[in-house]
């Protein structure tokens, strides 16, 4: 079986494990999202390129931290704001880009696996469209435009399909996650 069709899920425990090779393929698929994400937020370029290696290197040094029973991508992003944070608290020559404001992206450590679990399964109970709208704004950190324009729908629409979602995820977390 070849590793490039295994799940990001599967490839992270194989690294767990020691296969260093599910790691470059985690990367191959991911790293130009996070570097996109971060390219979007900071300035720059030189501290970008700085904070981006931070992040792999933070990754791998928590690659035993990892909840198998959560999704990878979700993971790899909380660890990317929270090596931008960090370097931006440390560097005050960082300048933010697009109003990205530092006071209102405080990130919190989740301590409660409960509500992540519960989340993960209320992500799940969505509606399809729902969940790959809000992936690829979310996760992706795609605009309205480039999600309308993958989905062949208007960024109208978008909003909207992304706003249903946000308000039946809060109602399934509400429900304990159930459909």
């Amino acid at each position: 079986m070849s590793l490039e069709n295994l799940t990001d899920e599967e490839l992270m425990s194989m690294y767990q494990n020691g296969t260093e090779m599910a790691f470059q393929i985690l990367y191959a698929r991911h790293s130009s999202k996070v570097y996109g994400f971060l390219k979007r937020r900071l300035n720059p370029e030189e501290k970008v390129t700085d904070v981006y290696q931070e992040v792999f290197l933070k990754i791998h040094r928590s690659k035993h931290l990892y909840n198998k029973s959560l999704p990878v991508l979700p993971w790899i992003f909380t660890i990317t704001k929270t090596v931008m944070l960090d370097a931006i608290k440390k560097d005050k020559n960082f300048k933010a880009v697009d109003g990205f404001d530092l006071d209102k992206a405080k990130i919190e450590p989740v301590n409660n696996n409960r509500l992540v679990e519960e989340a993960v399964l209320a992500i799940q109970n969505l509606p399809n469209s729902q969940k790959i709208a809000m992936q690829m704004r979310y996760v992706e950190d795609k605009t309205f435009n480039e999600i309308a324009e993958s989905l062949k729908t208007t960024p109208t629409n978008v909003r909207q399909i992304i706003s249903r979602g946000i308000k039946r995820l809060k109602e399934l977390i509400h429900a304990g996650g159930q459909s």
